[in-house]
């Protein structure tokens, strides 16, 4: 097979949690003296403010230009079954909530991850999904104008909502110029082949392991099985190049939070470098 030659950017998440939480412009500091490409911030659904990251944007995108990271944003947004969160804000009006942080930072890649706040019935996720579909079309034109690449990630199975390819292929083909983010800790195995399928589609990679046929692990590299060099190689081969977060804090269903410490962090940049082939 020939040889592809794609850029990886690999990136980290930045702990800016409530339980979690150090000064953006430390967690700079600390990407780019560890060799990182990338960092990305959360999309909060008032807005991320000052008071999130530890000083102003401004002065947060200066230490990001000097440390030549690429700064991106996921909005994590919890919806009812209207498509709703609590405080009864659609998709749409958290991404307009997050476009001075956005344009402030310079992040040039931004994308929604939707999760439903209930196990709802299939035909309640589906009703979601296509409320989803609008907001993402607006916001798409919005991203256009603002100067940004919006696009969606996919979930586990076991969330019903926008988590197989199929799902993920319709909401594409619906929303031109969408992007999707593929989360390889979410992937089982029967759903591989379907989001390679997208990988053209694709503006990021969340990264982090599962101890297969569990997924949804968010488990620093090494402490699961999957194949990274296997996925890495099949998604960059079909057209994939961009960012790639590893997001190995936990979750309280693999042992709670707060696995990515500086050395696990470090030590996943190396395996994940590794797993790519990089020098």
């Amino acid at each position: 097979m020939q040889e592809v030659q794609l850029t990886l950017q690999i990136g980290l998440n930045a702990r800016l949690f409530p339980g979690n939480w150090r000064p953006a412009r430390q967690e700079i500091a600390f990407a780019a003296s560890g060799g990182f490409q990338a960092i990305q911030f959360p999309g909060p659904e008032h807005g991320l403010d000052a008071e999130r990251l530890g000083a102003e944007a401004a002065s947060v995108a200066t230490a990001l230009r000097q440390a030549q990271l690429v700064p991106v944003m996921e909005m994590l947004i919890r919806v009812d079954a209207q498509g709703r969160t609590e405080a009864g804000r659609t998709p749409l009006e958290v991404i307009r909530a997050n476009l001075p942080a956005i344009g402030g930072l310079g992040c040039p890649v931004v994308h929604i991850h939707l999760v439903p706040a209930a196990g709802y019935p299939a035909a309640t996720m589906r009703e979601i999904e296509a409320r989803f579909v609008a907001d993402l079309a607006a916001g798409v034109a919005l991203a256009r104008e603002h100067g940004f690449r919006l696009g969606f990630e996919h979930n586990e199975p076991l969330v019903g909502l926008c988590s197989d390819p199929e799902v993920c292929a319709g909401i594409l083909t619906a929303v031109p110029d969408l992007g999707l983010v593929w989360d390889l800790n979410h992937t089982i195995p029967a759903h591989l082949a379907g989001f390679l399928a997208l990988a053209g589609r694709m503006t990021m990679l969340h990264i982090s392991d599962t101890p297969l046929p569990t997924v949804n692990s968010h488990l620093p590299l090494g402490m699961g099985t999957l194949d990274f060099g296997g996925y890495l190689g099949a998604v960059q081969q079909r057209g994939f190049s961009g960012q790639a977060i590893l997001e190995i804090g936990g979750l309280p269903q693999s042992g709670g939070y707060g696995r990515d410490t500086d050395a696990a962090l470090l030590d996943s940049l190396a395996r994940l470098r590794q797993a790519n082939g990089d020098q």
